[in-house]
């Protein structure tokens, strides 16, 4: 009797997992490896982009640099001798403009640059039409930079002659130089030609004071030893304010109300005003007494010595000519050209080129990997459905007319 084989029951059949789509990133790998892959021709790309940046750049034209400088040294007139002891006061000056910017400034001018334009024939040497076009180069080729620690103020120019670089540096500061001096000799002769004025109307008052004072009695002699030390000090304090007012005046022929030396001028006189009303003191003034011809006399001859002393300072000044700068080196012919650089550029093709090349193959792989989604390979195929079809040209048309069997419509 045979037995029946026992009766298993089947093991279930588990379907495979579908993938998931999109597959989990891998990282950083997911990026490297394409371009590990491809690694020669990434090199390739690069060594061409090298190659392609070196050509540009031997394509440039080539120019010189001829760099100047000069340092900004602080002067002081003899004319501000008076103002000197007001200077490190705090506050007597709400504020001023830097020498440096102000140098800068007048270098940057449209007076420099046509002296320049003219004095080199930049208009034919650079083979612009006219001069504003090559006051506009120039403004390019012609830079500044303020070392304002050091008070120092460097001049670059360019050009495609070396030896013209050079020159150009050195006459824009020659030229800052020839302007300063031209600013300095006109302060200085307005002012001498204000004082000699003032000088001659203050001798005019003094003789006028004399000859009162000498109808009361006295004579120039008498007046010398006779002891009036109060009188003399008041006039004489008088004399240095009206003297310090007439300084002023003259400062405002040539700087603006805000300038520190009108400012510095009207402290001055703030101060000597404080310190005549501390000598004020009770005084005969009547119109014919000796005390009040005295002082008249004492003031008018104090204030001809105050003029005096500051015209011959004006004069000193107007022949003196303090400038304001000092070379410090002057510009040579340079050997070598500044631009282009050759460097820059094979560096900048190199990695111009990696860059492309390896934008490429990331995009080139993101696109493989896209292709391998059913999902986006049905709707490509959707979106191809949808498109309109192009209809065939009048020369395929009359072609196809011409191949058709007699009577076809």
């Amino acid at each position: 009797m045979s037995t029946a084989p026992p009766v298993t029951e089947p093991t279930p059949v588990t379907p495979p997992l579908a993938a998931s789509w999109p597959p989990p990133s891998i990282g950083w790998l997911e990026v490297a490896l394409p371009l590990w892959a491809r690694r020669w021709r990434l090199l390739l790309s690069g060594l061409l982009g090298a190659v392609l940046g070196l050509g540009m750049g031997l394509s440039q034209v080539v120019r010189f640099t001829g760099e100047a400088s000069f340092v900004v040294t602080p002067t002081q007139r003899p004319s501000q001798a008076g103002m000197s002891a007001l200077s490190g006061v705090p506050g007597a000056v709400p504020g001023s403009l830097s020498p440096l910017d102000l140098h800068v400034a007048v270098l940057k001018s449209r007076r420099v640059a046509d002296r320049l334009i003219e004095r080199f024939d930049l208009v034919r040497g650079w083979g612009v039409a006219d001069v504003s076009q090559a006051r506009a180069l120039l403004a390019r080729r012609l830079s500044f930079t303020v070392a304002r620690r050091e008070g120092i103020v460097y001049v670059e120019a360019e050009d495609v002659h070396p030896q013209r670089a050079a020159a150009l540096a050195n006459q824009a500061v020659e030229e800052l130089r020839l302007i300063l001096r031209g600013f300095a000799l006109t302060e200085a002769r307005q002012r001498r030609t204000f004082y000699e004025a003032q000088l001659a109307r203050a001798r005019g008052a003094l003789d006028e004071a004399q000859k009162r004072l000498q109808a009361s009695g006295y004579d120039r002699a008498a007046l010398r030893s006779e002891p009036g030390a109060a009188a003399s000090a008041y006039g004489r304090q008088q004399a240095e304010i009206a003297a310090a007012e007439v300084r002023l005046a003259a400062l405002r022929l040539a700087r603006a109300d805000s300038s520190p030396e009108v400012e510095r001028a009207r402290a001055e006189i703030g101060a000597q005003r404080a310190q005549l009303a501390r000598m004020e003191v009770p005084r005969d003034e009547a119109p014919g007494s000796f005390t009040a011809r005295l002082r008249e006399f004492r003031y008018a001859e104090s204030l001809v010595e105050s003029l005096a002393r500051q015209l011959e300072a004006a004069r000193f000044d107007e022949d003196a000519e303090p400038l304001p700068l000092q070379w410090l080196d002057q510009a040579q012919a340079p050997r070598w050209p500044s631009k282009p650089r050759l460097p820059n550029w094979v560096v900048l093709g190199f990695l111009l080129g990696l860059f492309l090349q390896g934008a490429w193959v990331l995009l080139r792989h993101r696109s493989k990997l896209a292709q391998q989604d059913p999902s986006y390979r049905l709707r490509l195929t959707q979106v191809q459905a949808a498109l309109p079809t192009r209809r065939p040209g009048w020369l395929a048309r009359l072609r196809a007319r011409r191949a058709a069997p007699a009577g076809t419509p």
